[in-house]
Parts: structure tokens; C-alpha cells; sequence
């Protein structure tokens, strides 16, 4: 053994000789220490010793310090000693850092691993995650670990942690699950404080459940425990979100007999209160209480009541208030403005929103996307395409991000536009506010330049669009076919027909009908049929729009059989027929002449609870007329008038034309005379109606009266002049009754007023003249007519 380790053992052995022979040794060198301090420094001989022991004390501490260590641990023992104590402290450390920062699945990970690797965790590491789901509003993985905690026996958690987790209750509106934890902190040994109780009055407040919140109050100051201005203003928020400003006006005042100073968001929740209820008066006087109480308004306070006079659309009052708030200086946020920038929106009063809009930049307010997207608003309900883009390039220009939204309501400003080049400049727009134009944004481009009568342009969009890689939709496809369809471009219509189905895209029922409406106009009901079939292969429900069209597409062409075919089918589908698709199938009855067939689909449509409306009642009317069914034809009207519905002049049309066709000239001439007293003036088609009748009933001179008082009656403004049918039956009934002077006159009337006069009359004319031995006459009546494709008289 070396000399080192024998001396190192003699210094730091535990046995007593060895503990003597130290301090023996030990002592003598202090002493000899304090002889040479004592030979050039005199120390008392008292402090000499206290050094010594001192001194002596302090090295034997030090070398027992350096004693035997305690039995070591076998190698495993020892190794799982060193290694898993630093591994949970930093486990531990690393938990608690990320439940801090917020990642709860990040900490339930760690803490998953240490289980795993049997270790046990602290109470505070339960707690940490309690804390963490709370605040991430996942309950239930909160309520899990709680419950973990307590099956661990490590103890109870702190409130700190309930309280957090109640309130992550009273934020997820889950009212019972708050009063439920709540009640589970006396038995967890934790008394519930301020803090507890507040959170579940808070919970109460935010379902506007003000009994409920109120109770809780009284359990909190039956508990010892004394509301604050965080609990009064809970419970004024409670009775705000109920509208029952009248109590959050009482837990106002209540407030201050209680000795708690009310705050600005207690007067807030108040003011908030009265606008609710529509009271602004009442709102004004308690902003101007809480002046007189010292607490300072906020922009809430004004910001509230600008809004309720902005959402009523008094925009003069809300101007005065910002006004107000300024005076007070309050600088209005962004926020407040936008409240403004939203009723002129609504209003489309796009010259107050400039305004505005230039004081809130004078005034240093800085626009947001919100505020921009309101101005485009106003713009775009004027259609005003050139401030829509003078705005968005401002927004570029101020460095304000525009969303999808921005272009969205641009769009609106151009559904009516045909300007081509706005149009492509808005498309420009969207790449500078380095967005993905979507098809919406195409189709109002596509639809400008159609508008615009430009094909060509609205096609070259279409191959930009798909170039782009955005996919046309069945509205793109759908534009083109109309647009050819109203140009009477059937051969291109139907090719884009072709594409749209070739595309193979889905296409919704509100298209299909779009589209079915588009084809229609095509008049080519068999192409719309085969459409109509096609959205049933589809699995595609057709709308009551679609169907309707159908039908009516099948009664325009007289083919009552496939009109009542599609009315059927819409009758078994999941729609419900509407009055336009009956009134459809009965004005195809009434054109075929089919009275019985017309009734039919009328008492069905009784049966089905479809009210009429005067279309149907003037499709089962002029039914009548066309089959000659005068009685028919009353018995409708006299049910039309008795179900409220006022008659129209089509109306009194169709009953005297079926008198007229019934030859019944008397009741022609009743009807005619009842229109006024219905409020309707007879036009000419109902006096030319009552003038045939009475040309056919062979009575020209009652016709001749008629004629008279259709000129007088056109003379005081009530009608127009005689049409030349008016004329002609006038001449022929006169020529009939053996009087061609008369027919003569009357066709001279027309030819002064450059009405035509047709063969038939001038024939009949020259037939009477020479019957008449009148040759001359008829040669002349005859040299004046010119034949022709016009048959009008050479003047």
C-alpha cells in the first residue's frame, strides 16, 4: 500500500484512536499556528481556542464527510439507479414544458411512456395534463386523467386544476358538467373559491340561463364565499344574452349596494343589453352613468350602440354616435367603421361608404379585408364595375391581402355587365392578390362577354379556364348552350350540349334544370326529353322547375298526351306540383280544344290543394271559349270572383269570345259592359270579339255601334283605335246585310289610317258591287287593291 492511501485512510477513518490520534495531531498544529500569529500579531488567548475548535470541528466534519460509503448496490441495481432517476427527472421536466405550451397530446405521450417504462408520476404531472385538455377544451380527456390521478393514491389535485377544468366547461356552454365538478371538490378535500364559483356562474351567463346563474351566486355567498366584480359581471352578461336588460340593470345596482365597484365591462354588458332589446335610449343612459361614476367608456360601449342604429338602418343616428365617441376622445377602431361600412352596404349607398371611408383614413384607421370587402359591396349592388376595381387595386396598393370573398362580391357587380374588358381586368385582379381564380369567378366573365353578343371571347375564356386547370362546371357549359339557344344557333346549342355530357360531370338538379330550361328554348322537346331521361339514369332527382319546363315545352308544341306524360311523372316523384304545372297541361287542353280534359286536370288540381291563380282560372276560360262553352265559360269566372281573384282583361277576353263562339251576342255584349265595374277597360281584341259577333249574327249596324264606341272611347283616353280586323268585320257584315256604301265607308276609314284590308274584304266588295249591276265601282274597288305579299291599299 503507498504512502498516499495510508494516509488518506487514517484521515478518514471512523474508528475512535483514529479519531484521537487526529485530533491530538490536529490541535497541535493549530496551536503552533497561533504561536507564530502571536509572535508579530498579540491575539486574546480566548479567541486562540475558539480558532482551535473551530478549526478542529470543521476538518473533522471534512474528513468524515470523506468517510466509508454505505454497502454499494450490485452492478444491476446500481446501473438502474444511475439511469432511471435522471430519466424520469427529465421526463418529468419535458411533460410539464409541453402541457405549458399547450401540445396535451404531445404531454399525454410522455406520460403514456413513462407508465409504460414503470415509473411512477408525480401528482404534479396528473395535474399538468388536467390542465392542458382543460384549456384545449377536450373535457373528456381531462375527466380521464383526473380520474387516473385519483386511482394513482397519490393524492388529491389542487384548484388551480378543477377550476381550470370547470372553467373549459363553462366555455364549451356544458353548464352540467361544470355544477358537476364543482360539487365534486369538497369530496376531492378542496374548498371552492371565487374563482370556482365564477366559472360556473360564467357557464350559466353564457346560455343565457339567468335563474340558474343567480342560484349559483346565492350558493357562492351561502358558502362564505363573496362575489366580486368578475361574478356581478357574469351575471349581467347572463341576463344580457337572455335580453332581459331590465335584471342586468338590477344586478347593476345591486352591485354597488354590495360594495363592489362596477367596471367597464359591467356597464358594457348593460348598454349591450338595451340595444338588444331595441331600447338605444336606455343603452345612452347608462353610457352616460357610467361617465358620471368615473369609469371611462371604451369603444365598446360606443361601438354597440352604432351597431344597433346601423343594423335598423338609421345610418344618420349611428354617424352622430361616432361622432360622439370622437368628441369623447375615443378613436374608433376598425371594427366600429365596419359596422358603419355594413349598413351602407345593405343600403347600397356607395357615395356615404366613399365618405366614411375618406374620414377613417384621415383619421389614421387603418381598412382591413373586412372593410374593403363592404365598400365592393356597396359598389357591386350599384353594378359599378369601375369602383369595384378602383377598390381592388387600392387594396393592392395598401398592402391589404383580399380573400375569396373580396371576389365573390365583385363578381355580383358584373351579373348584369357586358363589358368585356372590366370583366378581364377583374380576372387580372386575382392573380396580382396571388389567388386561384375558381369557376364562379370564369362563368361571370363568360357570362359578361355572352352578354356582350361575344362568343368568340367568352370561348377563349373557356380555353384559358381549362389551360389554367380549373374545370369548367355544368354552369360554364350551360351558358354557351342558352346563349346559342337564344341566338337561334341550334347546330352549336346542341353541340355544347354534346360537351357538357361528354364531360362527364355531375351535374346538381338546380343545373339540370338551368340546362333543361336552356334546351327548351331550342324547341326540341325530344332533346328534352332525352335530357329528362338522362337525370333519371342519374339517380338525379329533377327539381319542380325542371319538370314544369318539360311540360310546358310538350304544351307550346300542342302535344297535350306528353305534357300530361311529364306531369304525371312529376306527381310520383318526391316533388310536389306546383300551380304552373297544372295551368301548363290545361292551356294544352285549352289549345287542343279538349273542355273535358281541361276540367279534369282542374279537379285534380283542386283535390291535390293547389290553389288556382287567374292563369288557371284564364286557361279553363279560354278552354271554354275555344270549345264554345259560354256557360262553361261563366261558371269558372263566377268561381274566380267568388275565390277573391280579380279578373283580368285576358280574363273578360276569353268569356266574350266564348259567347261570341257560342253565337250568344247578347251575353258578348254583357260581359264587355261588367268590365268596367271590375275595374278593367276593354281592349281591342275585346271589341273586335263583340263587332265579329255581331258581323257574324249578321247585325252590322249593332256592329257599326260598337266600332263607334270603341273610337269614342279612345277618344277619352280608355282604349286604343280599332285594329283592322275591326274594320274589315265592320265592312263585311255590311256587305253581308246587302249594303256595300257602308262596307264602303268603313274600308275607307281604314285606308285613311293606313290599315290593311284584306282580300277577303275587297273580294266581297267587288262581288256586291257587280251583283249590284255596279261594275264601274267594282272595277275601281278592285284597281285600288294591290296584290301582293303585303295585300295593303295603294294610296
Amino acid at each position: 500500500m503507498s504512502i498516499f492511501s495510508m494516509c488518506y485512510s487514517f484521515f478518514t477513518s471512523s474508528a475512535t484512536s483514529s479519531v484521537v490520534a487526529r485530533t491530538v495531531i490536529l490541535a497541535g498544529l493549530a496551536s503552533s499556528i497561533c504561536a507564530s500569529v502571536d509572535v508579530k500579531l498579540p491575539v486574546p488567548a480566548a479567541l486562540e481556542e475558539l480558532t482551535i475548535v473551530a478549526a478542529l470541528l470543521l476538518l473533522e466534519l471534512g474528513f468524515h464527510g470523506r468517510g466509508p460509503q454505505p454497502r454499494s448496490l450490485p452492478k444491476q441495481k446500481t446501473k438502474e439507479f444511475l439511469t432511471h432517476e435522471p430519466e424520469q427527472a427529465g421526463s418529468v421536466a419535458r411533460l410539464q414544458a409541453v402541457a405549458k405550451a399547450g401540445d396535451a397530446e404531445a404531454a399525454e405521450a410522455i406520460m403514456e411512456k413513462m407508465l409504460s417504462a414503470g415509473h411512477k408520476p408525480s401528482l404534479v404531472c396528473y395535474g399538468s395534463l388536467v390542465t392542458a385538455f382543460a384549456k384545449a377544451g377536450n373535457l373528456s380527456r381531462a375527466e380521464h386523467w383526473l380520474q387516473a390521478l385519483d386511482a394513482s393514491g397519490l393524492g388529491s389535485p389542487n384548484a388551480i386544476c378543477l377550476n381550470v377544468l370547470i372553467s373549459a366547461c363553462a366555455k364549451l356552454n356544458d353548464v352540467e358538467r361544470a355544477e358537476h365538478w364543482l360539487d365534486a371538490m369538497p369530496a376531492l378535500g378542496l374548498i371552492p373559491d371565487s374563482l370556482s364559483y365564477n366559472a360556473v356562474i360564467d357557464a350559466c351567463a353564457r346560455t343565457g340561463d339567468v335563474p340558474r346563474a343567480e342560484c349559483w351566486l346565492k350558493k357562492m355567498r351561502d358558502a362564505g364565499t363573496a362575489p366580486n366584480v368578475v361574478s356581478y359581471s357574469s351575471m349581467i352578461h347572463a341576463c344580457a344574452r337572455s335580453c332581459n336588460a331590465r335584471r342586468a340593470e338590477y344586478w347593476l345596482e345591486r352591485m354597488a349596494d354590495q360594495g363592489c365597484e362596477a367596471n367597464a365591462i359591467c356597464y358594457n354588458a348593460v348598454i349591450n343589453a338595451w340595444c338588444k332589446e331595441g331600447s338605444t335610449a336606455r343603452a345612452t343612459h347608462w353610457l352616460e352613468q357610467m361617465s358620471s361614476h368615473g369609469v371611462t367608456p371604451t369603444v365598446n360601449s360606443y361601438s354597440t350602440i352604432i351597431d344597433k342604429l346601423a343594423k335598423v338602418g338609421d345610418i344618420d343616428g349611428a354617424e352622430a354616435w361616432l361622432t360622439r365617441m370622437a368628441d369623447a376622445g375615443i378613436e374608433a377602431d376598425v371594427v366600429s367603421y365596419n359596422m358603419l361600412f355594413s349598413a351602407y352596404s345593405k343600403a347600397g349607398d356607395s357615395s356615404r361608404a366613399n365618405r366614411l371611408f375618406e374620414h377613417m383614413r384621415k383619421r389614421n384607421v387603418t381598412p382591413n379585408t373586412v372593410c374593403f370587402n363592404l365598400l365592393i359591396n356597396a359598389h357591386a349592388r350599384q353594378a359599378d364595375t369601375t369602383s369595384v376595381l378602383s377598390r381592388l387595386m387600392q387594396m393592392r396598393e395598401l398592402g391589404i391581402q383580399a380573400d375569396h370573398i373580396t371576389f365573390n362580391t365583385a363578381t355580383k357587380a358584373f351579373w348584369r355587365s357586358s363589358d368585356t374588358a372590366a370583366a378581364i381586368m377583374l380576372l387580372e385582379e386575382t392573380k396580382l392578390a396571388r389567388l386561384k381564380a375558381d369557376p364562379a369567378l370564369y362563368n361571370t366573365v363568360i357570362g359578361v362577354c355572352l352578354r356582350a353578343k361575344d362568343i368568340s371571347k367568352a370561348e377563349q375564356q373557356f380555353r384559358r379556364m381549362e389551360c389554367t386547370g380549373i374545370q369548367p362546371d355544368a354552369t360554364t357549359y350551360c351558358a354557351f348552350v342558352d346563349a346559342y339557344a337564344h341566338d337561334g344557333n341550334l347546330r352549336m346549342a346542341e353541340q355544347w350540349l354534346d360537351r357538357i355530357e361528354a364531360s362527364g360531370l355531375k351535374v346538381s338538379s338546380s343545373t339540370y334544370s338551368t340546362l333543361v330550361n336552356a334546351v327548351s328554348k331550342m324547341g326540341n322537346v325530344e332533346r328534352v326529353e332525352k335530357l329528362a331521361h338522362k337525370i333519371e339514369q342519374q339517380d338525379t332527382e329533377m327539381s319542380r322547375s325542371a319538370y314544369n319546363t318539360m311540360i310546358s315545352s310538350c304544351a307550346q308544341k300542342g302535344d297535350v298526351d306528353r305534357a300530361e306524360f311529364w306531369l304525371n311523372q312529376l306527381l310520383r316523384s318526391k316533388m310536389q306540383a306546383d300551380v304552373a304545372s297544372y295551368s301548363s297541361v290545361i292551356h294544352a287542353c285549352a289549345k287542343s280544344k279538349n273542355l273535358k280534359r281541361a276540367e279534369f286536370w282542374l279537379e285534380k288540381m283542386e283535390e291535390a290543394g293547389v290553389p288556382f291563380n287567374i292563369v288557371t282560372y284564364n286557361s279553363a276560360i279560354n278552354a271554354c271559349a275555344r270549345s264554345g262553352n259560354a256557360a262553361r265559360a261563366e261558371y269558372w269566372f263566377k268561381k274566380m270572383i267568388n275565390q277573391g281573384i280579380q279578373p283580368g282583361v285576358l280574363t273578360f277576353n276569353s268569356l266574350v269570345n266564348a259567347c261570341a263562339k257560342a253565337s250568344d251576342v247578347d251575353r258578348a255584349e254583357h260581359w264587355l259592359k261588367c268590365m268596367p265595374s271590375h275595374g278593367v277597360q276593354p281592349d281591342a281584341v275585346t271589341y273586335s270579339t263583340v263587332i265579329h259577333a255581331c258581323g257574324g249574327a249578321r247585325d252590322p249596324a249593332r256592329a257599326e255601334t260598337w266600332m263607334k264606341a270603341m273610337l269614342d272611347a279612345h277618344r277619352v283616353g280608355h282604349g286604343e283605335l280599332p285594329s283592322s280586323f275591326c274594320y274589315n268585320s265592320v265592312a263585311q257584315a255590311w256587305i253581308r246585310a246587302g249594303d256595300p256604301d257602308r262596307a264602303g265607308h268603313w274600308l275607307s276609314e281604314a285606308q285613311a289610317l293606313s290599315l290593311e284590308v284584306t282580300s277577303a274584304s275587297v273580294g266581297c266588295m267587288v262581288s256586291a258591287l257587280n251583283k249590284a249591276k255596279r261594275h264601274q265601282e267594282a272595277r275601281s274597288w278592285s284597281a285600288k287593291f294591290e296584290t301582293g305579299s303585303s295585300r295593303r291599299w295603294s294610296r
